[in-house]
């Protein structure tokens, strides 16, 4: 037995344990080399598995050995690897998220851990047994770590099995705690559905003029919505928001650097001389500016690098910061 199936199977066990999974349900994989992979066989129970339930498949998913038979999800899962840069995929039927997954449309985090680790996921529509259309599913997780399919379950990636495990079982304590909440908003008869400020989010700004991403007149555009937002300020003022961000375009090498004074942008300025410095490529600022992921989750992912500063300093403005860029995510940016 290699050191790569007594992982699998490690993680198999951990995972049924933990009641993330029962029965036959369930797969697992991870990448062998470029061109092949490790999944789980058809029908392969995950708390029990051995050597014969591991299945080594090529990149178009046929098993090296003859006779053995991959699991069904294997398209989902050369689908995942070939649109991300996953080395790990868990995928699993979390009892709590299943249920959640049925009259929601998306998850927000509760706790500022979940926010930093999962941000907020998305809850994809599923008709078939198998997630036979998994574009969307790809999409999602190209932007976040973890996902959920109605009524059917998770699918995280990960760098390795462990961090696809940790997801996994992160999420569905989330989710237990958010029935806890929901629960005791019934009880004393509050409105418990999540408004779109609590959940980050914000409408673009009708017929608002659209800018070049990182252009003088995009960067003037941020600086004024938000010194005009009574909330950004607020925050600020309540959190001793005083220091300067560098905020960094890596194929242009365009960097502005914003000064901030009692939670009030007093500064804008091209230069890299901030006292915290966020780099990273086009397609994750414009994910961001676009509100398709949270901007710290960006940077705990390492899609946006923290080149200077601690992301620990950082978190002490998580209020103002937020609210930042949720306005800055009102802003078209071209």
């Amino acid at each position: 037995m290699t050191a790569l199936e007594r992982e699998m199977i490690r993680w198999g066990k951990l995972l049924f344990e933990r009641r993330l999974i029962s029965g036959w349900g369930g797969n697992l994989s991870c990448r062998v080399g470029k061109k092949e992979f490790l999944i789980t066989g058809q029908h392969a129970p995950l708390g029990f598995l051995t050597s014969k339930d591991l299945v080594r498949i090529n990149h178009e998913g046929k098993p090296t050995r003859e006779k053995q038979r991959a699991s069904s999800e294997t398209p989902l899962h050369l689908a995942v690897y070939k649109g991300t840069d996953a080395q790990a995929i868990v995928h699993v039927h979390p009892p709590m998220v299943l249920a959640f997954s049925l009259t929601h449309e998306s998850f927000v985090p509760v706790s500022f851990e979940e926010k930093y680790t999962i941000g907020e996921v998305a809850i994809i529509p599923q008709d078939t047994p198998t997630v036979t259309k998994p574009e969307q599913v790809v999409e999602e997780l190209k932007y976040h770590p973890v996902v959920i399919i109605k009524g059917h379950g998770t699918v995280a990636i990960g760098k390795n099995l462990q961090e696809a495990f940790l997801l996994t079982d992160l999420l569905e304590e989330a989710v237990h705690c958010q029935f806890f909440k929901e629960g005791a908003a019934a009880t004393r008869g509050a409105d418990s559905r999540p408004s779109e400020v609590q959940n980050g989010k914000t409408a673009a700004l009708a017929g608002g003029k659209s800018y070049v991403l990182f252009s003088q007149e995009h960067m003037a555009a941020l600086v004024e919505h938000a010194n005009h937002d009574s909330a950004f300020r607020n925050h600020g003022s309540e959190t001793c928001l005083s220091t300067s961000l560098t905020l960094h375009l890596e194929e242009t090498d365009i960097a502005w650097t914003v000064k901030l004074v009692a939670g009030e942008i007093t500064e804008l300025n091209q230069g890299t001389n901030g006292e915290f410095m966020i780099s990273g490529k086009e397609e994750w600022w414009r994910a961001v500016f676009s509100n398709r992921i949270d901007p710290f989750l960006a940077t705990q992912q390492g899609k946006l690098n923290l080149k200077r500063g601690e992301l620990a300093q950082l978190s002490r403005w998580y209020k103002p910061f937020q609210r930042a860029f949720s306005i800055w995510q009102t802003i078209p940016a071209q």
